[in-house]
């Protein structure tokens, strides 16, 4: 078990990295101005929203014996391993329909997002230009973390009845070392079998059960946003007054989900289980404090106007999608293992192992 715990906490700490880069890289993008700056971010970072979305919901089964009257505690390890698809690793700044900002060279305009190459990029610039047909100002659009999947851990509680299971879900509230990124998360699902209301599922080696359940995860993270790192070859007025270190984001991601599994146990260890279900989820990102912007200046045909800006950004998405999953357990005296995989977008493997108190 002290291996496990052990492999548990590494998981939280390479998760909360790619959450800690993503979320840093993410900042840089504010500053060719408010309005591109907020679709450049929802572009990068979508991907990773998704996953934690979805995560949230992917280890949602806890057997159920409807044959058994004894009450009981279980502690669970849990990992969601969400697989991320081929095409959210990109992402094209031609088709964001941003309106003072492009791809420098128009044959380059597929950029990174948070899960993608972490050595490619491609150089933005400002859509107007000088007397000289040069862009007013340019910047590096950000590399990504490059993962196929995203762990999703978490630790689990949940209270046994005859027909009902309740369980806690929690990753408590820590600081990935290394990074300035703060991560928690909070659950609750209820499972119930339904063998309590049909008699020809009462007492039987197989039945059928409701599962519901929700998730809130918060992440804060501090950034380290300054006017370096944009080129501006043209006359520049205002200037980036500052302070720049109260810049920090908040993330808020809730992730709600239903589902109907039956279950087939046999020689009293092991249980098949197979269900389909829905999940419905948002994720918000808030981004405090000041930050250096760049923007045209509107009395001047080649001029850029340095200034900063408080709090930009507020950006919200929701999220849907449709599971049908497939699974085995093992139950022994104490100990229970138990894997699945969903077959959705966004989907993959899943991992729990318990403790029975």
């Amino acid at each position: 078990m002290k291996k496990t715990i052990i492999l548990f906490v590494a998981i939280i700490l390479a998760t909360g990295s790619i959450y800690s880069q993503g979320l840093s890289s993410s900042g840089n993008l504010i500053k060719g101005g408010i309005e591109d700056g907020q679709k450049l971010i929802q572009a990068y970072i979508k991907p990773l929203n998704k996953a934690i979305v979805f995560g949230l919901s992917d280890v949602t089964y806890s057997q159920l014996r409807n044959d058994d009257d004894s009450r009981r505690f279980e502690i669970n390890l849990k990992l969601a391993y969400v697989s991320l698809p081929s095409e959210d690793f990109t992402y094209d700044v031609s088709k964001l329909n941003l309106q003072y900002i492009k791809a420098k060279d128009p044959s380059k305009t597929i950029a990174q997002t948070v899960v993608g190459d972490s050595i490619k990029s491609i150089t933005l610039v400002s859509k107007a230009k000088d007397l000289f047909n040069r862009p007013l100002f340019e910047f590096q659009s950000p590399t990504g973390g490059q993962k196929s999947a995203i762990p999703l851990p978490y630790l689990g509680v949940t209270y046994r009845m005859k027909h009902t299971n309740l369980s806690i879900n929690l990753i408590p509230f820590v600081t990935v070392p290394d990074t300035e990124m703060k991560i928690g998360m909070l659950g609750v699902q209820a499972q119930q079998d339904l063998g309590v209301f049909i008699s020809a599922l009462k007492d039987k080696n197989y039945g059928v059960s409701l599962q519901a359940g929700g998730a809130f995860l918060y992440g804060h993270q501090d950034l380290d946003v300054s006017p370096s790192g944009v080129y501006v070859p043209v006359s520049l007025s205002g200037s980036h007054t500052g302070p720049y270190d109260n810049q920090e984001v908040d993330i808020y991601y809730t992730s709600l989900n239903t589902n109907i599994y039956g279950h087939y146990r046999f020689a009293e260890k092991y249980t098949f289980f197979a269900g389909g279900g829905f999940a419905l989820g948002s994720s918000r990102i808030l981004m405090l404090g000041n930050y250096p912007i760049y923007e045209k200046d509107p009395t001047g045909y080649a001029s850029v106007v340095a200034s900063d800006v408080h709090d930009p950004l507020d950006i919200s998405d929701t999220f849907t999608r449709a599971k049908f999953e497939l699974g085995a357990r093992a139950d022994w005296k104490h100990f229970f293992l138990q894997l699945s995989y969903n077959t959705a977008i966004y989907g993959g493997f899943a991992f729990n192992l318990g403790y029975k108190l």
